[in-house]
């Protein structure tokens, strides 16, 4: 697992120091008009950050990031690689403070409640969020009872897993080999596959979408929120199955020990020898989207002069280098573009629920 051991080195150590302190350039041998319309953009970008950065001296002091996720998953990572820059691009820390609970709802009310002074930041993702608004299990609007700055990120890798009939765990493997054995025993045995579900959360979604498609019921058990929780019960053998982001389980697959089922995405990952969901006849699908925010009722300077360093780190390549190593892509949207279309998701989401 020298992949995860990595990735757990790197953030143990950004954990520990405090964080100084959001796609992609166009393509050698762009036409002259490509080209300067580039240009064009990335001069109105720079004049927009100058107009903010004049009309407001913040931050003057540490800013707290809250994100509603244990250190070392894909929210945690992201983050941190973030806001490490953004710092650096604004002159002051960016403390990163881990607050789980709820499915996130214990950290969104946290932030909520606090001045919209700047000083406080949420940053959490589209995937468990809307599917809480959409349900009804948060009591309130992740747009409306914030003030929205941007989005950063987005993940489409969101993986559905068994454990391999012939790996270091094969006591608990129920001996399948692809989706479709899965299937098979779910259909045949109702209502006995293990699922690991988090209610409220993209878990459930995407667990009650595949058993709508597939016409199958399984027996959700929640057994954590964190990735990590969730990943040590299911290699324990205490669930069957379990939906993770893919760099929560990209080294259990390359030894064997884990197989994949299928991705809850439109297309492939690039690189990943894993069909979709939607491929293999079932249009089960979630992406996650990385945003940030402000208690409602931010300056509007303050949120400009952020989304301006957001979109700086977010376009350039070191951040998308980052991203690539987990599979995800940078995917920056202002703030008016974060509500509006997180609004349609919700409605698109309630809908596909009713079904």
């Amino acid at each position: 697992m020298m992949k995860k051991t990595w990735a757990a080195l790197l953030t143990a150590a950004m954990t520990a120091a405090t964080l100084a302190g959001c796609a992609n350039a166009n393509s050698a041998g762009s036409a002259p008009a490509t080209t300067a319309a580039a240009a064009e953009t990335k001069a109105a970008g720079e004049s927009k950050a100058a107009d903010a950065g004049a009309t407001t001296d913040w931050p003057k002091k540490a800013v707290t990031v809250t994100l509603p996720y244990s250190a070392g998953g894909d929210t945690d990572t992201y983050c941190r690689a973030l806001f490490q820059a953004v710092g650096e691009k604004l002159g002051q820390n960016f403390v990163i403070t881990n607050l789980t609970g709820g499915s996130g709802l214990v950290a969104a009310k946290d932030v909520m409640s606090k001045a919209p002074d700047g000083y406080n930041i949420f940053f959490t993702h589209t995937g468990a969020a809307l599917v809480q608004e959409a349900m009804g299990t948060a009591d309130f609007s992740y747009t409306d009872n914030f003030t929205n700055v941007c989005t950063v990120a987005e993940d489409a890798t969101y993986t559905l897993v068994a454990l391999s009939p012939n790996g270091s765990y094969k006591q608990y493997s129920r001996g399948w080999n692809n989706l479709e054995d899965m299937i098979a025993d779910a259909k045949a045995n109702p209502g006995v596959v293990r699922y690991s579900t988090v209610f409220g959360s993209t878990t459930q979604y995407v667990g009650n979408s595949l058993e709508k498609a597939a016409g199958i019921q399984f027996d959700n058990i929640d057994v954590g929120t964190a990735a990590g929780d969730r990943l040590a019960a299911f290699l324990g053998g205490q669930v069957d199955l379990i939906a993770v982001n893919y760099m929560n389980v990209e080294d259990y697959i390359e030894k064997g020990d884990v197989i994949a089922l299928g991705v809850f995405s439109d297309k492939p990952m690039d690189g990943v020898d894993v069909k979709t969901l939607k491929e293999q006849g079932y249009d089960c699908k979630s992406t996650k989207k990385y945003e940030v925010k402000f208690p409602a009722g931010a300056d509007q300077a303050i949120v400009d002069k952020l989304s301006a360093a957001c979109k700086e780190v977010a376009e350039s390549e070191e951040f998308k280098k980052t991203l690539a190593t987990y599979h995800a892509a940078p995917l920056y949207r202002d703030a008016e573009t974060t509500g509006k279309e997180d609004k349609a998701e919700v409605e698109e989401l309630k809908a596909a629920m009713a079904q």
